[in-house]
């Protein structure tokens, strides 16, 4: 997609990069590149399944080796496709991790689980064997079509459906894989949708690029089988790992704890930011979830819900919100309806964490006003005591952000921001 021509983004100035002022002189990342460009990303279970504006692999490695002892565990509140979760494990640490999203929970559960290779072979060929021997027998209901056939060539559709009821056969007499074997699914399902890749809203192809695209999701499956039978043998098998469907704003955890949470929040609500749930849905309906649940899982994405909602006290957002409503009113009070989430959900971070809270963030435009993440984040936590120890930057090259002149744009840096908990004993 083109993006606009207008580039005039009115708001607050972003808050530059810069060290912390009076921060400690123990052990940070001050001196370390954080783009880390040319590190492999797609290494151990990471590769299994792509997930849409996923944190940055060996940033959470170096930010674990830094600030996270031995033996301490860690939290991800929006475990989005498990990039933290996968890191914690390979790194000795017991981890949980929460999101909203259902496709994100399976996913991260199956780059989180040890099996052997044998067990996850012979399970998958079997599924695979029964779809092809029932291919022509598929019926493909109305109400699937009329939701995802738009993305599918027919042939394909037919294909996925096939691996899909095979799929839920098989589980019947076998739950321990089912994250596994819905995992590898949902990544064929992605590998066959008409779409283009590496955006954050769908598109369908268009022209050559639609004429020449011709994938066999029985072929595209095989090869996701046995990238997972390699990788997940490999998992560190006595590691706790903690996945489940959890709402933010309401984590259910006695306080204190988790030594420390990396995470990398939501960039807006569903409707105006990162499409999270548009990403997922194709995969979901064909793996059998009902629409109305899928609706009912993004309505707790927040900012979903508007009523009585107010803005957290914050200088920088207070000066958006300004912008925005002179440009947009309604989109004035769904951004205030998810930052109000937001905050609420940081005091549960803070309410869970002995010691570090570190967030990696990205800036927002919305109506053509930007919001500076960055700033905001530091001005909710400094409400309820929690100070800023450490500020990073990184610098991005292919991330994108939606709403940079109304059609689609991108950001070039995240903030990395550390904060010591007002609870923290070091």
């Amino acid at each position: 997609m083109p993006l606009s021509n207008i580039r005039e983004i009115f708001g607050v100035s972003y808050l530059k990069p810069q060290k912390v002022i009076n921060a400690d002189t123990g052990v940070n990342l001050y001196d370390v590149d954080l783009a880390f460009n040319g590190q492999k990303t797609q290494h151990s279970t990471h590769a299994l399944h792509t997930y849409i504006a996923a944190i940055n692999p060996p940033l959470v490695k170096a930010l674990i080796e830094t600030y996270v002892p031995p033996h301490e565990n860690i939290l991800d509140p929006y475990c989005g496709g498990g990039g933290v979760l996968v890191e914690a494990m390979l790194s000795g640490h017991n981890c949980a991790g929460g999101d909203i999203n259902p496709l994100s929970v399976i996913i991260s559960r199956a780059k989180t689980q040890h099996f052997s290779d044998k067990r996850i072979l012979f399970t998958g060929n079997l599924i695979l064997e029964k779809a092809i021997e029932s291919l022509r027998d598929v019926i493909i209901i109305d109400e699937l079509n009329k939701e995802v056939g738009y993305w599918f060539k027919k042939n394909n559709l037919r294909e996925l459906v096939a691996l899909s009821n095979a799929t839920r056969d098989e589980l019947r007499s076998n739950k321990e894989l089912e994250q596994l074997l819905q995992t590898i699914l949902s990544g064929t399902i992605r590998d066959v949708m008409l779409t283009y890749r590496g955006e954050v809203r769908l598109r369908k192809l268009q022209g050559k690029d639609y004429d020449k695209f011709n994938p066999d999701a029985f072929i595209a499956f095989k090869k996701r089988l046995n990238l997972a039978a390699e990788r997940v043998t490999n998992l560190p098998d006595k590691i706790n790992v903690d996945v489940d469907l959890r709402d933010a704003r309401e984590l259910p955890f006695k306080n204190r704890s988790f030594h420390s949470i990396i995470c990398s929040p939501p960039y807006a609500d569903d409707k105006n930011g990162v499409g999270y749930f548009q990403f997922s849905k194709n995969m979901l309906a064909i793996l059998g979830f009902k629409s109305e649940n899928v609706k009912k899982y993004r309505n707790l994405f927040h900012g979903m819900t508007k009523e009585k909602k107010m803005a957290p006290k914050s200088k920088s957002l207070q000066v958006s919100l300004e912008n925005v409503k002179k440009y947009n009113g309604s989109k004035c009070q769904e951004a205030i309806a998810f930052y109000s989430d937001y905050n609420n959900a940081l005091k549960e971070m803070v309410r869970v964490t002995k010691q570090w809270i570190i967030i990696v963030v990205g800036n927002r435009v919305l109506a053509r006003t930007s919001f500076d993440n960055a700033t905001i984040t530091i001005d909710l936590l400094k409400n309820v005591g929690v100070n800023l120890h450490h500020h990073y930057v990184r610098e991005l090259r292919k991330k994108r952000i939606p709403n940079l002149g109304g059609d689609g744009g991108g950001i070039n840096f995240e903030h990395v921001l550390v904060f010591k908990n007002k609870f923290s004993n070091f």
